[in-house]
């Protein structure tokens, strides 16, 4: 079992507190906990009742602005957040040299032209 040691001065607050003050439904709450699971960590009473920390709130209030303010789908939020937290990873970006690049459109260009200029039999001319 992990050990978790808070500070002293820290307060936890049960979902129903967190749910009241973040305007968020508890089933929401419980939800996100398992969507997020990765960046939400309650802990747990010996009743197994969760306690939020400050930066379990922080982090859900940063999931109910990228939710709802951002309209970020859950995948969305959570591409988001792992960069937030692991910024040291950048996202792979498929770079293309620009001479192959040029190459793809001028073929795409010219695969077009030829389209258009052929008469098709495919038409039926409006009436």
């Amino acid at each position: 079992m992990e050990q978790v040691t808070f500070k002293r001065e820290e307060i936890l607050l049960s979902i129903g507190d967190v749910a009241k003050l973040l305007n968020i439904p508890t089933h929401t709450l419980r939800f996100w906990e398992n969507e997020f699971a990765q960046f939400l960590h309650p802990v747990r009473t010996v009743g197994k009742q969760r306690r939020y920390t400050d930066e379990d709130i922080k982090t859900i209030e940063k999931i109910a602005h990228m939710l709802r303010i951002d309209k970020y789908s859950i995948a969305g939020a959570k591409r988001a957040l792992y960069e937030q937290f692991h910024p040291e990873i950048k996202p792979k970006s498929i770079l293309i040299p620009e001479d192959i690049a040029n190459e793809i459109a001028n073929f795409i260009k010219d695969k077009l032209i030829q389209r258009v200029s052929q008469p098709s039999g495919d038409l039926v001319a409006a009436g």
